[in-house]
């Protein structure tokens, strides 16, 4: 699945530093129940999450809609904002 082909009121789950511009959006996975995260090098814990929707997090990374096909469960990766997205194995 394309995250530019979702609805775009669906969940995408972040850190407030990826929401605030501190981090880069380096991995992302499509959850078994349709809903995105995606996340940077920062660490992740309760107090840092945030649900936006797909459109804020297309909007606040432009990149993730070069994102390839993702399956229920999947998830892809990059080393920086300029590098493509590869496929977890």
């Amino acid at each position: 699945m394309k995250i530019t082909e979702v609805d775009f009121w669906r969940p995408f789950i972040t850190s407030l530093e990826v929401i605030n511009g501190e981090s880069v959006i380096l991995s992302v996975a499509l959850d078994g129940d349709g809903d995105w995260q995606g996340y940077g090098e920062e660490r992740v814990t309760d107090d840092n999450l945030e649900c936006i929707s797909v459109e804020e997090a297309l909007q606040i990374d432009p990149t993730l809609a070069s994102l390839p096909d993702l399956k229920p469960g999947q998830g892809a990766w990059r080393e920086n904002r300029d590098s493509e997205w590869q496929l977890e194995e």
